[in-house]
């Protein structure tokens, strides 16, 4: 008995080399297309202008609308561009499902654009953007490498928008 279990206990130095994985000198193959992030079902963000409540925007809307900005693996639309009496020097208000709430002006006064930001995940968020380069490419890497991650303004998982538009002379 003991023999055998030598004998399994055992290995040849020629079997061992035969069970290593070397580096392939070739480049990685490459990775399929993300998938597009579907808007989720049963959306519907609460609208007012100006006090008086309007059509909320819907599922249908975000699936009907253009996005603005758009990749592989997220999509935003400016805020006009679902409510088109948002007009410069307006107000928007997002409010999230928390409670917590975020005002933008129309355009923030660094240039900024409030979004409507359907994220990875499937979220969505009311966000400042930088036209010029909507998604950063630490956007959403922030803990991970130690960056600051993305220190603009933003409502998380939108249930209303109150825009007040400027008073008119």
């Amino acid at each position: 008995m003991a023999l055998a279990w030598g004998a399994v206990a055992c290995s040849r130095a020629s079997d061992e080399a035969k069970t290593h994985e070397w580096q392939s000198p070739l480049p990685p193959p490459p990775q399929p297309a993300a998938k597009e992030v579907p808007v989720p079902d049963g959306l519907s963000i609460a609208l007012s202008i100006d006090g008086v409540t309007r059509p909320a925007i819907t599922s249908e809307v975000l699936r009907t609308a253009k996005p603005d900005f758009s990749d592989p693996e997220r999509r935003a639309w400016l805020i006009p561009t679902l409510v088109p009496e948002a007009v410069d020097g307006s107000v928007i208000e997002a409010g999230g499902v928390a409670g917590v709430s975020v005002k933008f002006q129309l355009p923030t006064p660094d240039g900024y654009a409030a979004v409507l930001f359907l994220t990875r995940r499937g979220d969505i968020n009311v966000s400042a953007v930088d036209p010029k380069e909507p998604f950063p490419r630490f956007h959403g890497q922030g803990g991970r490498l130690h960056r600051p991650g993305d220190a603009l303004p933003h409502a998380e998982k939108v249930s209303r928008l109150d825009v007040t538009r400027p008073a008119t002379r």
